[in-house]
């Protein structure tokens, strides 16, 4: 079975956050510098930005009520461990989840400053329980454009944009479906992300991020 998702981001949760990001770097991405989530939040990120989502290299930094999903994910090892979808309107996407019949928490609103100015966004976080092994969520950007910057979506490799993630289990995401044929194809199978770029190569960080990653030439 495969399907199609409207993903804003992968959640790659890691032990490492700065060999994470190295592994990345030698396989030819850009990997944004370390940004620390709120205290209450307990986790910091680097991200490698593409046209229209990006990856999150997610680690834990301080053991919060906030992060015990994560955590507990992270305890089955460093891979993808969520998938956040895009919304335009997050109430709007409050009301569709409670018109499936999706069990989900309250909108939360978050906000980081950058050397840019402050980022703001909105999450759902989608219960566990819908998704086993995986975090899923729905994410509204209010500031993208601190975000999505030019010199972050420029990768050594090439690579634009990712077309496909694959995942040993799939439960429960075909309740989260695409109806547009813009979505990221989602498939079965090992831990894998497959982008277009320039070059075709491919990476096994396994070791260090729990996944392996292919690059297409476009």
């Amino acid at each position: 079975m495969s399907l199609r998702l409207a993903l804003d981001h992968v959640v790659l949760v890691v032990k490492d956050l700065q060999a994470a990001g190295q592994v990345f770097e030698a396989a030819g991405f850009h990997v944004t510098p370390e940004a620390r989530h709120s205290p209450a939040m307990g986790t910091a990120n680097r991200c490698i930005m593409l046209d229209g989502n990006y990856i999150e290299l997610m680690g834990i930094v301080a053991e919060t009520s906030a992060n015990v999903t994560w955590r507990s994910l992270l305890a089955l090892g460093a891979g993808i461990r969520g998938l956040a979808l895009r919304s335009s309107d997050i109430e709007v996407s409050a009301g569709d989840l409670a018109a499936k019949g999706i069990a989900a928490e309250p909108a939360r609103r978050f906000s980081r400053m950058t050397p840019d100015g402050e980022l703001r966004f909105s999450v759902i976080r989608i219960d566990s329980s819908v998704t086993p092994g995986l975090q899923c969520l729905l994410c509204q950007h209010h500031t993208p454009e601190l975000l999505w910057r030019p010199e972050a979506m420029r990768h050594p490799n090439g690579a634009s944009s990712l077309v496909c993630v694959a995942l040993p289990e799939m439960s429960g995401l075909d309740r989260l479906a695409a109806h547009d044929a813009f979505g990221v194809a989602i498939a079965p199978g090992s831990g894998r992300l497959v982008f277009l770029g320039e070059t075709a190569v491919r990476h096994d960080l396994r070791e260090v991020c729990g996944v392996e990653i292919e690059v297409l030439r476009r």
